[in-house]
C-alpha cells in the first residue's frame, strides 16, 4: 500500500483515469454542512429549526449520494494497480487509511497493490464531499464507497464471467484476481479484464454488499499509508508546494482586528533587490519576491495608512461574553417540563468559563496559487476545498469551475483550516505577476490573526428530589461563532445574513444537549458576535459545554451524596442511547477499578469521571490526579468509546489520545488574551503547550454497536477537563470552574 500526494502527481493515470468533469450527480452530505442550502421560511419554521439543529447534529448519522460514475473513485490500472482518488483530506487523523480500507474491502482488491490518491476538485466529487470537519469523514462516506466500490467490482464481475463465457455467479473475485470457481487454474487479474476490456462498461445497479463477516481489511488494525512518506520526508504538505519558475508573497497585516487599510505607499519598496512587484490594491498590501525572506522583509517596509478596528480588550471582551439576566437573544435547544417553575429556591448554582484558545497546530497556513488565463490552481494545506475556490473566486471576480484546488497534507488542523484566506493572498499575487506565488504564514501571523476557539460563559442551576435525585436543571450559556463563521466564508454576503436570521451556531452548541432522564429541564444559548475571528476548533462546543455540564453533574452527585458513576446511571433513560451510556460507564468502572479505589483510595490520589456524546459516538473519560506542593498531576486516563463500528482499531484509539491530549493542553495551559485591539501571544512562548512530563498514561477501550461506523475524531476531547476537574474536587474539596486551570497553584 502506498500513498501518493504529491501535487504533481495528483491526477491519476491508467485505463480508466477518473472524469475532469463534474459528475452530473450533486455529492451532498445530509448534515453538518448544508446551512445555507436550507430552504425554509416563517417565523414557526425558524424557531422549530433553531430548536432542533443542534440535536440534528448530534444524532445524525450523515450520508452522501453515490455520484454517477463509480470511476471517480477508481482508477484501475494493466498492471494491476488499483488508485483509490479520495475526497477526504489527511490531516493526520488517518482518515486515508480508514476509507482505504472499506473502499478496498469492498472492491476484494489487493491491498499490496492498492494506491491512495488524493482528489482535487475537478476529479468529479462536488461541493461537501471534501469538507473534512466535524468528524463526519468515516461516516458520511461508509455507505456511498461502499456501493461504488460494489458497482465496479460487480462490473468486473460480469466482465469476467463474459471472458469464461459462464454466469456471474460462477467467478470468485479475491485479492485483485477474478477466479473461476469449478477451475481454480482459470484467474484473470483485475488489470487483465481492464486491458481486454471491448466496448463500454455496463453499470452495475444496486450492487449487494458484502456482508459484515466477510470483511478482510474493515476491523483489522492496519499500518496507515502515508506513514512511508512522512518517515522518509516524501510527503507534501501546504507549505513544501512547488511548481516551476514560483516566486514567494508576503502580505501586510493590520494593526488590529477589523481595521481597514486606507492608503498604502511603495516607496522604496520596489526597488529592493529581489523583489518583483509591490501589489496595492482595495484593502490589499502584499509583495512578490523571489525570496520568501525579502518579500517578508519588503512587506514590513510598505508604509500603510489603517482606520477604524477593535481597540478594546480582555475586560470588555470578558463581559461581552456573560450571560445576561432576561436575554431577549436567549433561544432554548432543548426543554423538558418547565425547569423555570420548578427550580424554586434552594438550588445549586454554578458558573463556569472557557477562554480564548488558538489552534496551535504545528504547520501554519499555506498555498501555492498559479493564476493563468486559462484557469486557476490552488495547491494548498485545507480542510475545505471547496470553500477555497469560492473564497478565490469571490476575490478575483472568476468563475468557481475555473479553479482546481489541490489538497496537500496538513500539519494538523483541528478546524482553522476551514478557513483559508492564505488561498486568496496567493492567488491576488500570483495574478499581479503572472507567475505562481507561494504564500507562507510565520507562526506569529498564525497566532495573530488565524481564529480562535471562541469564549463562553456559562451558568447551571439544579435542584434535587426528596430522593436525591434532579428535578429541575438549567444550562444556559453564550459563546462567538463557530460554524456560522464559516458562513460567510462560504456563500459571502449571503451566507453571513443567513447565519445572522438563523440565531444560534450549532457548532457551539455541540455538546450542550444531554441525555440525561430529568423530568424538568431547559438548555438555552446566546449568540454573541465578537469583534475578532473565531471559528470552529477540535470539538466546536464540546469541550466548553461537556466541562460545565459534567462538572455541574458532580456537584449535584456530591449534594445528593451519591457515588458519581452510580449517580450518572441512575438518570440515564432506558433508551437505546441511554443503554450506550450505561454499558461504557459500568466498562469504564470497571476498566478503572473504580468502586475499588473509591474504598480504598490510593493516598494522595482521586479519581473523577464525566461522558459525552459527539456524532453518535460516545465516550466516557476517568482521570486519576494527584496534587504535589500545589502542582497537578494526571496520572491517568482510562477511556472507553463507543464508535459503532470500528474500521481501524488503532487508528481509532489514537484518536481518542490525541483529543485527550489537546483537553489537557487546553485544561493546563492554553489561553489567548487581548489588549490594545490584539492579542497577547505571538508564539509559543506567550502560549505553552502541554510537555511530555505533563502527559498522563492513557489506556483506552473502544467498544462497537452498530453495524455502521460513527464519528471519533472529536468526542475524546469532551470529558477529560470535567473528568479531571471532578477529580480534583474529590481530592481537595475545591471546584475550579474557568480553564484553563491555576496547575502550580492547585492548593
Amino acid at each position: 500500500m502506498t500513498n501518493n500526494n504529491h501535487p504533481s502527481a495528483l491526477e491519476g493515470s491508467g485505463v480508466h483515469p477518473a472524469p475532469k468533469n463534474k459528475s452530473r450527480r450533486t455529492f451532498l452530505i445530509s448534515a453538518g454542512t448544508g446551512l445555507l442550502t436550507i430552504g425554509i421560511g416563517g417565523k414557526v419554521a425558524w424557531e422549530y429549526l433553531r430548536r432542533n439543529v443542534s440535536s440534528i447534529s448530534e444524532s445524525a448519522s450523515p450520508q452522501a449520494s453515490t455520484p454517477d460514475e463509480p470511476f471517480i473513485w477508481f482508477t484501475i490500472q494493466a498492471d494491476n494497480r488499483v488508485i483509490f482518488h479520495v475526497p477526504k483530506i489527511e490531516i493526520g487523523q488517518g482518515i486515508h487509511t480508514a476509507l482505504a480500507q472499506i473502499a478496498a474491502d469492498e472492491l476484494e482488491a489487493d491491498w499490496n497493490s492498492f494506491i491512495v490518491q488524493q482528489a482535487s476538485t475537478n476529479q468529479g466529487f462536488e461541493g461537501a464531499a471534501f469538507n473534512t470537519f466535524g468528524s463526519f469523514s468515516v461516516a458520511s462516506t461508509y455507505k456511498p464507497l461502499r456501493e461504488a466500490a460494489a458497482a465496479v467490482r460487480e462490473m468486473l464481475r460480469n466482465e469476467a464471467a463474459k471472458r469464461f463465457k459462464t454466469s456471474p455467479e460462477n467467478i470468485l473475485l479475491k485479492q485483485s484476481l477474478a477466479v473461476l470457481k469449478n477451475d481454480p487454474t482459470k484467474k484473470l487479474s483485475y488489470g487483465d479484464l481492464v486491458a481486454g476490456k471491448e466496448g463500454k462498461w455496463e453499470l452495475v445497479d444496486n450492487a449487494p454488499l458484502k456482508e459484515n463477516v466477510a470483511f478482510t481489511y474493515i476491523g483489522k488494525s492496519i499500518p496507515r499509508v502515508d506513514f512511508r512518506d512522512k518517515v522518509t520526508g516524501k510527503a507534501i504538505y501546504g507549505l513544501d508546494a512547488r511548481l516551476p519558475n514560483m516566486l514567494y508573497g508576503a502580505v501586510v497585516r493590520p494593526p488590529r482586528y477589523g481595521a481597514t487599510l486606507k492608503k498604502a505607499q511603495a516607496g522604496d519598496t520596489a526597488t529592493m533587490k529581489g523583489v518583483v512587484k509591490v501589489v496595492i490594491q482595495e484593502g490589499f498590501a502584499g509583495v512578490v519576491a523571489e525570496r520568501r525572506s525579502i518579500a517578508r522583509a519588503a512587506a514590513a517596509q510598505i508604509q500603510c495608512e489603517w482606520e477604524g478596528g477593535m481597540t478594546i480588550g480582555q475586560e470588555t471582551i470578558e463581559k461581552m461574553v456573560t450571560v445576561q439576566a432576561n436575554n431577549s437573544d436567549a433561544v432554548p435547544i432543548q426543554q423538558k417540563g418547565s425547569s423555570k417553575n420548578e427550580l424554586g429556591e434552594k438550588i445549586q448554582q454554578a458558573e463556569y468559563r472557557v477562554p480564548v484558545a488558538a489552534h496551535a497546530h504545528l504547520e501554519p497556513q499555506a498555498a501555492l496559487a498559479d493564476v493563468r488565463p486559462d484557469g486557476i490552481t490552488i495547491i494548498a494545506s485545507t480542510q475545505t476545498p471547496d470553500i477555497v475556490a469560492q473564497m478565490v473566486a469571490r476575490a478575483l471576480n472568476v468563475a468557481k469551475d475555473t479553479i482546481v484546488v489541490k489538497p496537500t497534507y496538513s500539519g494538523g488542523g483541528f478546524g482553522r483550516r476551514g478557513a483559508h484566506d492564505v488561498g486568496v493572498e496567493a492567488a491576488i499575487l500570483s495574478k499581479a505577476v503572472g507567475k505562481p506565488v507561494h504564500v507562507g504564514w510565520t507562526r506569529e501571523e498564525e497566532m495573530l490573526y488565524g481564529y480562535y476557539r471562541p469564549p463562553s460563559h456559562h451558568i447551571l442551576r439544579g435542584k434535587l428530589n426528596d430522593n436525591g435525585k434532579i428535578h429541575a436543571f438549567e444550562h444556559e450559556f453564550v459563546s462567538g461563532d463557530v460554524l456560522l463563521a464559516m458562513a460567510p466564508l462560504a456563500a459571502g454576503k449571503i451566507g453571513e445574513a443567513v447565519a445572522d436570521a438563523f440565531g444560534i451556531d450549532p457548532g457551539a452548541t455541540t455538546g450542550a444537549l444531554f441525555e440525561y432522564d430529568i423530568p424538568h429541564h431547559t438548555v438555552t444559548s446566546h449568540r454573541v458576535k465578537l469583534p475578532f475571528l473565531t471559528a470552529s476548533w477540535r470539538g466546536l462546543g464540546l469541550l466548553p459545554n461537556v466541562f460545565a455540564r459534567e462538572s455541574f453533574i458532580d456537584e449535584l452527585a456530591f449534594q445528593a451524596q451519591k457515588d458519581p458513576i452510580t449517580f450518572r446511571l441512575e438518570h440515564l433513560p432506558e433508551t437505546e442511547l441511554g443503554k450506550r451510556y450505561k454499558y461504557a460507564l459500568k466498562e469504564a468502572a470497571d476498566f478503572s477499578d473504580w468502586y475499588n479505589h473509591r474504598k480504598q483510595p490510593i493516598a494522595g490520589r482521586a479519581k473523577g469521571v464525566a461522558m459525552c456524546l459527539h456524532a453518535q459516538s460516545v465516550a466516557v473519560q476517568i482521570a486519576e490526579v494527584s496534587i504535589t506542593d500545589g502542582k497537578l498531576k494526571v496520572h491517568h486516563v482510562w477511556a472507553v468509546a463507543d464508535p459503532g463500528m470500528v474500521i481501524n482499531p488503532n487508528g481509532a484509539m489514537a484518536q481518542i489520545q490525541g483529543a485527550i491530549m489537546m483537553g489537557l493542553s487546553s485544561l493546563f495551559h492554553e489561553k489567548i488574551t487581548f489588549s490594545s485591539g490584539l492579542a497577547d501571544a505571538k508564539n509559543f512562548n506567550d502560549y505553552p503547550l502541554l510537555t511530555l512530563p505533563e502527559a498522563p498514561n492513557i489506556t483506552v477501550k473502544i467498544l462497537q454497536s452498530s453495524e455502521e461506523p460513527h464519528g471519533l475524531g472529536e468526542v475524546g476531547i469532551g470529558p477529560i477537563a470535567a473528568a479531571v476537574g471532578n477529580a480534583v474536587f474529590r481530592l481537595t474539596g475545591k471546584r475550579f470552574r474557568e480553564l484553563p486551570f491555576p496547575v502550580t497553584q492547585m492548593v
